[in-house]
């Protein structure tokens, strides 16, 4: 195509020539209109020149428009029509010359003329030619027939008179000129936006990786990308018109058919390549127009899968933890572990249901690394840890410019990061209504879409979900949505508490020992039998994380070489007094305000506590747990088991008492 869009206009005389530029000079419009002039001797010369300078069309008239039309060439000719107006004006300049006037020229102009002879009082006869011959003979025998005039194209003045007759052209008005180069623009522009679409195609097959092949209903190649060229070892021009199945020589040749059903994924080889193939139908009007068909190096995948892997790793996107890795003899628990490994085993979505601390982001770690998507990305987000006004774009990304201080580049959310792996979502119940309904959303139709943003990311995600709270519940109060609760509940794990567990406190005891001393770079310590029991007598309504916090306290202040003893335990323990703790069938987050009940050990603590005020402890338990944080209060709030807020207002209230 040319770089700026042109139309030819070929004048077959000054007049036409004339009035063209007239019509162009006063029409609007950013395509430009060349003139030139032209007869049906020069006709084909023109279009091949005007080919090959790209112009949008070629408009022209009577034979010569015609000889451009046959000539080959791909540009549309347009041509000046006679008007009636034109016709009208040709009769009456012949009629005054004669009352029998011949007509010599194309059907159209004959079509026009003919008719219009009994309602102007001329007597008309018609005799159709092109060439110069047929137009010698014509007039001659209009002449034997006593015809006083003629009318017809330019190319028939000479031969009129050569033989005496008086000749009137049929000349184009601006009407039929306005028209032509209307229809022209219309042509030209269409071809222009077509090329345009061909080009940007061609553009967008060239900058994918993998190799791509379009065919036609008959299964013959229209597009054929670089890559393509690279993987056969052919150019696009040498495969294009040839059948697919000349390129790709398939064991699995049903594969290559083009029908409704030729749509799917297999291995093909491709001379020493091992690829992945896909196709997909092209389908308009309800009918099948082609097919196309991709190719993928299948040592380029895993590669790609290899370089995808070390980046989630990076993230810290990954499992760190298996099933073998929860510590529990006891039937409740071997009975929860033996259901998550079946769970592992499907692809379905899982609620994990179990009270604060009880281990349920593990028991989805496990169930992730049990599962074949054990080497995709493990995504974890806890609900109620972030505000919702950043929960959306944390989920779900947002596009450039989406909101004041959004990145130009927008950012892509956590659901598109765990592609090919595990999302779990804890605290679910704490999701807010819209976002539910987001959620919603991309379980029923497995994609998502940015904040701000307005295309659609197919995903593939397992989601696993966790609650310490009665969902159900919700539903019934109208809290929670029912058709999501559903959604998320197809496999469904409750972890037991710790309090309905007792007979794994040793084992669990132990481990966490070992563990938490480690970590702190300490020797691990022995458990008394005596503070094995107070362990197994308490209810624990932190569980394990609960139980954890209080054995890196014996670890942090304790003695190493001596063994943990009962009254240490005791100590330990009522500091969650100070804390507030909960009662063990609540399920929620421990209240300093409800001190009073949270004292749940079979015996009363001895030691330093035994002659104070639960009020006294309280306040010595946080102002000493604070020294021991260095004054870090969100260290503080983390090993009394409570929130910041609750934290700042005791520390509030202890400084208003001085």
């Amino acid at each position: 195509m040319p770089s700026s869009k042109a139309i030819l206009f070929v004048a077959t005389n000054d007049e036409l020539a004339s009035i063209a530029r007239e019509v162009a000079s006063n029409t609007e419009d950013s395509v430009k209109v060349e003139i030139v002039m032209g007869n049906p001797m020069s006709a084909l010369e023109i279009a091949r020149d005007a080919d090959r300078h790209g112009f949008g069309a070629i408009v022209s008239r009577g034979t010569t428009s015609r000889i451009m039309s046959g000539s080959g060439v791909a540009i549309p000719v347009i041509q000046v029509r006679v008007t009636g107006y034109d016709a009208v004006r040709a009769l009456l300049a012949a009629k005054r010359h004669a009352h029998h006037v011949g007509i010599v020229g194309s059907d159209d102009m004959i079509r026009w003329l003919d008719g219009l002879g009994g309602l102007l009082g001329v007597e008309v006869s018609t005799r159709f030619a092109e060439s110069w011959e047929q137009i010698g003979a014509a007039i001659r025998s209009l002449r034997d027939e006593g015809v006083g005039a003629i009318v017809g194209w330019n190319l028939v003045q000479r031969r009129a008179t050569e033989m005496g007759l008086p000749f009137v052209p049929l000349s184009s008005g601006r009407e039929a000129v306005h028209d032509a180069l209307a229809e022209a623009r219309s042509v030209a522009n269409a071809r222009w936006r077509e090329a345009e679409r061909a080009e940007r195609l061609k553009a967008i097959l060239s900058s994918v990786t993998n190799a791509v092949v379009a065919v036609d209903s008959d299964g013959a190649i229209t597009h054929f990308n670089q890559a393509a060229e690279s993987m056969v070892g052919i150019s696009s021009d040498q495969a294009i018109g040839r059948h697919i199945s000349t390129i790709l020589k398939s064991e699995q040749t049903d594969r290559l058919r083009v029908d409704s059903e030729s749509r799917g994924e297999w291995v093909e080889k491709v001379g020493s390549l091992t690829v992945l193939a896909r196709s997909e139908t092209i389908v308009v009007d309800n009918r099948v127009a082609g097919a196309v068909f991709s190719l993928d190096d299948v040592t380029r995948i895993r590669e790609l899968e290899r370089i995808v892997r070390e980046e989630v790793r990076d993230t810290g996107h990954m499992s760190k933890h298996r099933l073998s890795d929860i510590v529990g003899t006891s039937g409740r628990m071997a009975e929860a572990v033996e259901l998550a490994e079946r769970f592992a085993k499907v692809d379905s979505t899982v609620l994990i249901e179990g009270e604060t601390g009880t281990g349920k982001e593990l028991f989805a770690h496990g169930i992730h690394s049990a599962s074949a998507r054990r080497d995709g990305p493990f995504v974890a987000v806890n609900c109620a840890a972030i505000p919702e006004t950043l929960l959306e774009s944390e989920l779900f990304g947002y596009a450039p410019g989406a909101f004041t201080g959004a990145r130009q580049s927008g950012k892509p959310g956590l659901f598109e990061m765990a592609h090919r792996g595990t999302m779990f979502l804890d605290e679910i119940g704490e999701m807010s209504g819209p976002l539910q309904a987001r959620l919603l959303r991309v379980l029923q139709e497995r994609e998502t879409m940015r904040v701000g943003g307005v295309r659609v990311i197919p995903i593939d995600v397992r989601v696993i979900a966790a609650t310490n709270k009665d969902l159900f519940g919700l539903v019934q109060r109208a809290e929670f949505r029912d058709d999501l609760f559903y959604r998320l509940s197809v496999l469904n794990l409750h972890i037991p508490p710790l309090r309905e567990r007792p007979e794994d406190l040793p084992l669990l005891a132990e481990h966490l020992m070992r563990s938490v001393a480690a970590r702190l770079q300490r020797r691990p310590r022995r458990f008394s039998s005596e503070a094995v029991t107070v362990l197994q007598d308490y209810s624990w309504p932190g569980n394990v994380r609960q139980l954890e916090n209080t054995i890196e306290q014996l670890v942090a202040v304790g003695e190493e070489r001596q063994p943990v003893e009962r009254a240490e335990v005791d100590r330990v323990l009522a500091r969650y007094a100070a804390s507030g703790g909960r009662s063990p069938q609540s399920g929620s987050a421990p209240a300093v305000g409800n001190a009073t009940a949270a004292l749940t050990p079979a015996r009363e603590p001895d030691g330093a506590y035994e002659n104070s005020s639960l009020r006294q402890i309280e306040t010595e338990v946080i102002l000493r747990t604070l020294e021991e944080a260095g004054g870090n209060k969100a260290e503080t709030a983390r090993r009394l088991g409570i929130s910041k807020t609750t934290l700042w207002r005791r520390l509030k209230q202890i400084d208003a008492k001085g």
